[in-house]
């Protein structure tokens, strides 16, 4: 191998390094804007179980006994398959939505 040839290689194994630190980085903070949105999420929620349930002083297994109990019942999850297809049928509307506005011929 000439010494050329490894200089070449040098530089691409630099260059590989390079972007597997990069893949790296992106990929941390990906994980880190996910679990900021986690966090987000389950703080509003635990907030509207606390407004709407009224339940401020309780600890979380009480919640959590709570909560088994008010899945129990059939109609709570009949209630809760609505609200995910709700959820879904909203997702995709929304999303039609937004290509029919980007699709739309302007008025004259």
């Amino acid at each position: 191998m000439t010494e050329r040839e490894a200089q070449r290689l040098a530089k691409i194994s630099e260059k590989m390094e390079q972007m597997k630190a990069q893949k790296l980085d992106i990929l941390t903070r990906e994980k880190k804007r996910q679990r900021k949105e986690r966090t987000h999420r389950l703080l509003q929620i635990g907030a509207l179980s606390e407004k709407h349930f009224g339940l401020t002083d309780i600890e979380p297994l009480s919640y959590e006994i709570f909560l088994k109990t008010f899945t129990a019942s059939q109609n709570a999850m009949a209630f809760v398959a609505q609200i995910k297809a709700g959820l879904n049928n909203e997702q995709r509307a929304d999303t039609e939505s937004t290509a029919n506005e980007h699709s739309a011929v302007p008025n004259e």
